[in-house]
């Protein structure tokens, strides 16, 4: 059972967002969230308490120096966001460091304030990697599961999942302008039966902070390691400083320009009970990345160069 807690409690959040361009993410200077007031929230699910808007503050300003900076980010479509239920479904680029994520996080917390609930699936390993793991779960990461994504999603906020997993964040560079879900449509079948909409989000960039070589489904397949860690590709990659490495692991990102692309809501318009017809859920999914794969097609034709966009 969730209950309002007795009195409101400050928060950082941007200014009204009417009237602002769609690109405006991309072209207005840049500026940290402003401090207002917001209405009391609900006490949350264990698993979701462990998101600290402390942390969020400390982090915000050295996070997005970064992503604006080093990666030159530019976010579109920031108006297509919102702060209440819904999922968002990205591609997913960039390995363990996911700059396009990061970008499009910064993004939301500029729209929406730094103390503004947003949730996202993640693989279970980096939530036990040093440091890292316990960074990620403070920012709102959460262990991908069906059963937490429905905790976030009937808690009333938004939810990001990147279906494609460590097999769309590392697929060769030859292939990062593809939309890699696999067969995975548990992404639709949870949006129908939770009744939310879908807001795709798409990026180029963040696949050439390093190059990557192969699937490495082979060595995956073959390797204990993968088992262990639970994931199914384990690729060479080119990289800096350490030349070929697997997964690029232990690698720094090279500066590679990032834009994402947040698109207009898909409401899928089925009943509940959809979610188990797979003929429906199949439907659902190639609409779905149709529209992204389309939109991934005139993004990465803007783009000239790589690495300078």
């Amino acid at each position: 059972m969730v209950a309002p807690l007795p009195t409101p409690s400050l928060a950082w959040a941007a200014p009204a967002e009417a009237n602002r361009p769609a690109n405006h993410e991309a072209r207005a200077p840049r500026r940290e969230p402003h401090l207002r007031l917001v209405p009391p929230t609900v006490v949350l699910d264990p698993v979701l308490r462990q998101r600290d808007p402390d942390a969020i503050r400390r982090l915000f300003s050295p996070l997005a120096r970064v992503i604006d900076t080093y990666f030159r980010a530019e976010v579109e479509g920031v108006e297509h966001l919102t702060d209440g239920r819904s999922m968002l479904v990205s591609t997913h680029n960039g390995g363990f460091v996911m700059p396009d994520l990061q970008a499009l996080m910064v993004a939301f917390w500029r729209r929406f304030g730094l103390e503004t609930p947003g949730y996202g699936l993640i693989h279970r390993i980096v939530l036990r990697m040093p440091v890292v793991g316990s960074l990620a779960g403070k920012v709102g990461a959460i262990e991908a599961s069906s059963d937490n994504a429905r905790k976030v999603l009937r808690a009333g906020y938004p939810l990001l999942v990147c279906p494609g997993g460590d097999v769309d964040a590392l697929k060769p560079f030859s292939q990062r302008h593809r939309i890699v879900f696999g067969q995975r449509r548990g992404f639709i079948r949870l949006a129908i039966e939770q009744q939310v909409p879908i807001i795709p989000v798409i990026s180029v960039g963040a696949h050439e902070i390093f190059f990557i070589l192969n699937d490495g489904r082979r060595l995956a397949d073959s390797s204990r390691l993968a088992r262990w860690l639970r994931v199914k590709s384990i690729p060479l990659a080119l990289s800096f400083p350490f030349g070929l490495t697997p997964a690029a692991l232990l690698s720094v990102p090279l500066p590679s320009k990032v834009r994402v692309r947040v698109l207009p809501r898909i409401e899928l318009g089925e009943k509940p009970s959809a979610a188990k017809d797979p003929a429906v859920v199949e439907r659902c999914f190639e609409h779905v990345r149709r529209t992204m794969q389309h939109s991934l097609d005139q993004l990465a034709a803007q783009r000239s160069r790589v690495l300078l966009g």
